[in-house]
C-alpha cells in the first residue's frame, strides 16, 4: 500500500465508532490491500534459527520495541487535570466523588479509612500532592499498555536497507518471505493442538502501519482504562454511568499500535495483533522463501540454509548489489 492508501485506512479506522465491530472490520478490511509478499528481517541467533527450523513467529510485546514512541497512549494530561479539578470545584461535586469513590473501594478500604475518606481531607491532600500523584497515575498507564499489546511486525519490502540495518544485523542476517496467496503454509488452526487456542478463536489480524507526525489523541481510552482498573482493584462492577461520556474502548488499540511517526514511513511496516489477552503467543507459518543477507560469512549461510531446509523452505535468495548500485536479490541453486 502506498502512503495514500494507508492514509485511507487511517481515516476509515479513526471513523468507527465501535458499535458494530463485526460490520465495521468488514468495512475496515475492505481499504486493505494486502501485498502480495510480506518480509520479515532476522538477525542470526539462537533464538532466531530455531525459530525458521520450526516456522514459528513469536510475539512481542510493545514495551521491547525498539522505538520507544511506538505503541505510545498520547495522553492530555492537562485535560484530564481539568476535569480531576472540575470534579472539587463545588462542595455538590466533590461529595459526589467522595461518595462514589468509598463505594467502588468499598471491599478494600478499612473502616477507619472510609471514616476518614472525607471532602475535607481530599481537599487537604490536593494541597501535599495527592493531583501529581493522580496524574503521575494516568501517565504510568502507558506501560502498562505497552505490556499488554501483542504483536508480529512485517514489511512489503524485502530490499530496504534501513530494515536490513536495523534487524537483520547490518546485512549479515536474513529476511523470511512470506506468500499471502499461499493460505496452505498458515498453519495456524489446521492442527489438532490449535482447537484451544486464543489466535484462531479470537483471530490475529494483519493490519498496515500509517505514518504521521499528528499523533492519536488517547485521552479519553487513558481514562476509560484508569476507570476499569479501579474496578480491577477493588473488585467490583463499576456503574455504567461513570463511563458516560467516554470512548467504548473498541478500536482504540489498533489506533494506538497503528500509528508511527512520520520519519518511519519507508519502513512501509505491516502488523499481526492479537484480538484477545495471551500469554507468549506464536504463530506457526511457513516461508516461500529466504534471503541471504549481503555480509554473511559463509559459515552462517550455511547454518541458515541448514534450517530453512529442515522448515521445508526451498526458494534460498541472495541478496547483492546490481548494476544500478541497487540492493538485488537472486535466487540460488544449493547442492546438497
Amino acid at each position: 500500500m502506498d502512503l495514500k492508501e494507508r492514509e485511507l485506512f487511517w481515516q476509515t479506522l479513526c471513523s468507527l465508532k465501535g458499535e458494530n465491530p463485526q460490520d465495521e472490520a468488514k468495512q475496515l478490511f475492505e481499504k486493505i490491500i494486502t501485498p502480495k509478499y510480506l518480509y520479515r528481517y532476522r538477525s542470526v541467533s539462537m533464538n532466531t534459527l530455531e525459530a525458521l527450523r520450526t516456522n514459528r513467529l513469536y510475539f512481542s510485546t510493545a514495551n521491547y520495541y525498539d522505538d520507544p514512541f511506538d505503541t505510545f497512549l498520547h495522553i492530555d494530561i492537562e485535560n484530564i487535570k481539568e476535569e480531576y479539578l472540575k470534579s472539587f470545584n463545588t462542595r455538590k461535586n466533590a461529595e459526589y466523588v467522595v461518595d462514589k469513590t468509598k463505594f467502588l473501594l468499598k471491599n478494600v478500604l478499612t473502616e477507619e479509612q472510609k471514616k476518614n475518606f472525607t471532602v475535607e481531607n481530599i481537599i487537604e491532600a490536593q494541597k501535599n500532592g495527592l493531583i501529581e500523584n493522580f496524574l503521575g497515575s494516568a501517565l504510568s498507564l502507558r506501560d502498562e499498555l505497552k505490556k499488554d499489546t501483542w504483536s508480529i511486525c512485517f514489511s512489503e519490502n524485502g530490499l530496504n536497507e534501513s530494515l536490513w540495518l536495523k534487524y537483520a544485523d547490518r546485512h549479515k542476517g536474513f529476511a523470511l518471505i512470506y506468500d499471502m496467496e499461499k493460505d496452505e503454509n498458515f498453519l495456524c488452526g489446521k492442527q489438532e493442538k490449535c482447537k484451544n487456542c486464543g489466535i484462531i478463536n479470537f483471530g490475529t489480524p494483519l493490519y498496515p502501519v500509517y505514518y504521521s507526525d499528528m499523533p492519536y489523541n488517547a485521552t479519553e481510552f487513558a481514562k476509560r482504562v484508569m476507570l476499569h482498573k479501579i474496578g480491577e482493584l477493588a473488585k467490583v462492577d463499576i456503574p455504567q454511568e461513570l463511563y458516560q461520556g467516554m470512548c467504548n474502548g473498541n478500536w482504540e488499540r489498533e489506533r494506538i499500535t497503528l500509528i508511527k511517526k512520520e520519519c518511519h514511513k519507508y519502513d512501509e511496516e505491516w502488523r499481526i495483533i492479537t484480538n484477545c489477552s495471551m500469554k507468549s503467543p506464536v504463530l506457526e507459518w511457513i516461508p516461500s522463501g529466504i534471503i541471504l543477507g549481503l555480509r554473511m560469512d559463509k559459515a552462517e549461510e550455511n547454518l541458515v540454509i541448514s534450517m530453512a531446509r529442515e522448515a521445508g523452505i526451498n526458494k534460498i535468495y541472495k541478496s547483492f548489489i546490481n548494476t544500478q548500485n541497487k540492493l538485488d536479490a537472486i535466487l540460488v541453486n544449493i547442492t546438497k
